[in-house]
């Protein structure tokens, strides 16, 4: 499920430098599944500049601070699907997701302006929202905010790409707030009917004197 939160944020990123969708955008967005071939690329000079790269942190951690006894072991009602019936409990663990995004450039003006962007974007919580593709075919809700656990990082000094080139590199540390596995179990809700019969005070008083009730 890690991996929507991944294309989530890439897909964002995208449309924040590539509003239109056009074919060669100013800044190359570089998702997390796409980071492995790109010193590749650089290599063999088959990559323009500036590059937004964003990668996730290795480790994933469940954030015991955040945990529910309740939405841990039974979960939560969630969704009722009309068509069958069905409703869905939502068990749910939270865990602390970071990721760090690089930005690459040629020269210093590029990095400067893209990094000033970067940094207004994520300083104050920044909300997306991504669909789950499971049963329940709910839609979750995630904030993104600068890791305040980190410092943003630029190269001591001119990082070397094919000899003749030279790269600028800024690594900006992210953190997601509400990030949570999730986990449904479907149940199928009965019907029941129940018939109620109205009857006056006159016939309830005479139904009672025949039990000898009052």
């Amino acid at each position: 499920m890690i991996y929507l939160y991944d294309r989530a944020i890439c897909n964002d990123l995208n449309e924040s430098f590539n509003p239109d969708g056009v074919d060669n955008p100013g800044v190359v967005v570089v998702g997390t599944e796409e980071v492995v071939g790109l010193v590749a690329q650089i290599q063999n000079d088959d990559i323009r500049f500036p590059i937004v790269a964003l990668t996730r942190k290795p480790d994933t951690p469940i954030d015991n601070d955040r945990m529910n006894f309740t939405r841990l072991h039974k979960g939560v009602y969630a969704v009722l699907e009309e068509e069958t019936n069905n409703i869905y409990y939502e068990k749910s663990i939270p865990i602390d997701l970071r990721y760090v995004i690089t930005v690459l450039t040629t020269n210093t003006v590029d990095m400067d302006e893209i990094v000033k962007e970067l940094i207004f974007k994520y300083t104050d919580m920044y909300f997306l929202t991504m669909e789950l593709p499971y049963e329940a075919k709910r839609k979750v809700r995630f904030g993104i905010t600068i890791d305040p656990d980190s410092s943003i990082e630029k190269s001591s000094g001119l990082v070397e790409y094919i000899q003749n080139g030279q790269l600028y590199q800024t690594l900006i540390p992210l953190k997601i707030e509400g990030a949570v596995l999730v986990s449904y179990t479907p149940a199928h809700l009965k019907r029941s009917v129940t018939e109620v019969v109205a009857t006056t005070r006159t016939q309830f008083d005479a139904v009672k004197r025949a039990e000898n009730l009052i």
